[in-house]
């Protein structure tokens, strides 16, 4: 089933970089087609996002039109950052969806399109389940993650509070799925937003890869009262990016040294705004190997200021490996000797 669902959502969805140039003209933006398990899906409207602010709820910067029946979409965009939502409700009206409505945020958010060009973008959209609420003991979010009507198990469920950062790191709670993909959150009264994510490297934190399995809860965010249990379930999509397979994305690739040379596993490289080490990074690589290599993807140009330590967030620890590329002065992609292959040295906090 698994193989069969991932094998549809591949077929269908790399057409979109076959689309008929008639399909594009002047300026920049993105396009691509929009598909549940293998089928094509018309009636899907794209919506862009600047921001977080109205919490993927309604707003946006502009709106595509509905896709047809081959499913294509085409959105105008000025150059910049965005988050991508694709909706098909049965009532256009309201912000949240309805059982058997279609819903896909992308995965592959913040898209960055250049000065005129189109990026290629398409969406593994999945219908919304209706939640169950009733009242309990104890304020509570639980239920079964998915991949097509299949459990899916060893992942990891985040929850947040706020969209404004992005999604990145560890979040309010992060909470191991195991047997069955069901899952259990003890929460306080609030509003929250789900994600899902499984890495086929394993590992809690790190970039989304082609193959993983993602998907934000399109009831984001979940409000619950105090008292009040949730029955939910979410369902996951693989992701299968056209930006990597059509236009594949800068990459800076390196090594991490201790003091002697000598390379460190396990650490991850960061990329700030530049002049800035501390706080939410824009983009960061997974784990270090054995040999010391990381690659960490850079969609957007720089400049970066760099920093690589082991733990994600949180103040540096005793005994963790951390650094700064040239102390954290801002360095950009084939100048300033950030040539694509750079070498970080980390010491231990002491």
């Amino acid at each position: 089933m698994r193989s069969s669902l991932r094998t549809w959502m591949v077929t269908i969805l790399l057409l979109a970089l076959a689309l008929p140039a008639a399909v594009l003209a002047d300026g920049s933006g993105i396009y691509g087609r929009a598909a549940w398990r293998g089928e094509l899906v018309p009636g899907v409207v794209v919506t862009a996002y600047a921001d977080g602010s109205t919490r993927y709820l309604s707003g946006g910067v502009a709106h595509s039109e509905p896709t047809g029946v081959d499913g294509i979409y085409r959105l105008s965009l000025p150059p910049g950052r965005y988050t991508l939502v694709a909706r098909k409700f049965g009532d256009p009206g309201t912000e949240r969806p309805q059982a058997g409505d279609y819903y896909c945020y992308y995965s592959g958010s913040p898209v960055v399109v250049p000065a005129d060009s189109w990026v290629p973008v398409g969406f593994n959209m999945v219908r919304f389940s209706q939640e169950m609420r009733e009242a309990s003991d104890r304020t509570l979010i639980e239920g079964m993650i998915t991949f097509g009507d299949e459990p899916l198990e060893k992942l990891y469920l985040y929850i947040y509070t706020e969209p404004t950062e992005g999604f990145r790191g560890p979040g309010t709670a992060t909470i191991p799925v195991g047997s069955g993909g069901r899952f259990r959150a003890v929460v306080k009264p609030g509003s929250y937003f789900l994600i899902a994510r499984k890495r086929v490297r394993g590992g809690m934190y790190g970039p989304m890869e082609i193959g993983d399995y993602f998907n934000f809860y399109p009831g984001n965010p979940v409000v619950i009262g105090d008292g009040e249990r949730v029955e939910l379930t979410l369902e996951t999509v693989t992701r299968i990016s056209q930006l990597e397979e059509e236009n594949p994305l800068p990459a800076l690739e390196g090594r991490i040294v201790d003091g002697s040379g000598e390379p460190v596993a396990g650490v991850r490289v960061f990329a700030f705004p530049p002049g800035q080490v501390k706080g939410r990074p824009l983009y960061f690589s997974g784990p270090s190997g054995k040999d010391g290599r990381f690659r960490l993807l850079l969609p957007e140009s720089g400049p970066f200021s760099l920093a690589a330590r082991q733990r994600f967030g949180g103040p540096v620890s005793t005994g963790e490996y951390n650094g700064l590329y040239r102390d954290g002065a801002p360095a950009t992609m084939g100048e300033d000797d950030l040539n694509r292959e750079v070498t970080l040295i980390v010491e231990r906090q002491p």
